[in-house]
């Protein structure tokens, strides 16, 4: 597989970035869900690999942006119409949002609660100095997350459609393959 993209489909590049960037935002909520069950906040303990990860999946998302911007996309077949077009658009643009706004959310809401975010132990980040409701904070993450997944699933459905219904093989553009 080419690491750039072609005329046809997404290069390897572009894929792993999407994949692992998915099983990254799978791992996550895993992970949140088992931090809330512990009080641990080690740098290896559920909640520190969750921080550790949104750092990562940040710096994923940027690598993603860039290239986005630096390889050309494949273009969607001839038969998408136009409404799909712009839905298509406004949630990739959604995702790119949300990948960065996710992070950054987590990282201002452990400065909330006074906790340092460490990148696996190795470092840790600043901590924002800023005055708010920590509660508040929160819900604003889970509520980020909560958009994602719809997207996640409108996006995937629409995926399942072009590979089912309209048999176009937008799907496997961004399916790795040798």
């Amino acid at each position: 597989m080419q690491w750039r993209n072609t005329a046809h489909r997404y290069g390897l590049t572009a894929s792993l970035l999407h994949w692992i960037i998915v099983a990254g935002v799978v791992a996550e909520y895993f992970l949140a869900e088992a931090g809330d069950e512990s009080e641990s906040a080690s740098a290896f303990g559920a909640m520190g690999l969750h921080m550790s990860l949104g750092l990562t999946i940040f710096g994923l998302a940027a690598i993603r942006l860039v290239w986005r911007f630096v390889d050309a996309r494949p273009p969607l077949p001839t038969t998408t119409k136009g409404y799909e077009v712009i839905a298509a658009r406004v949630v990739h643009a959604a995702f790119y949002v949300l990948l960065f706004a996710m992070p950054l959310s987590g990282w201002i809401l452990a400065s909330l609660e006074g906790e340092s975010v460490t990148f696996f132990g190795l470092f840790s980040a600043p901590t924002f100095n800023i005055s708010a409701n920590a509660d508040l904070a929160e819900e604003v993450h889970e509520v980020l997350f909560n958009v994602m997944l719809v997207l996640a699933l409108v996006h995937a459905a629409a995926a399942l459609k072009h590979k089912f219904i309209d048999r176009d093989g937008v799907l496997g553009s961004m399916t790795p393959r040798p």
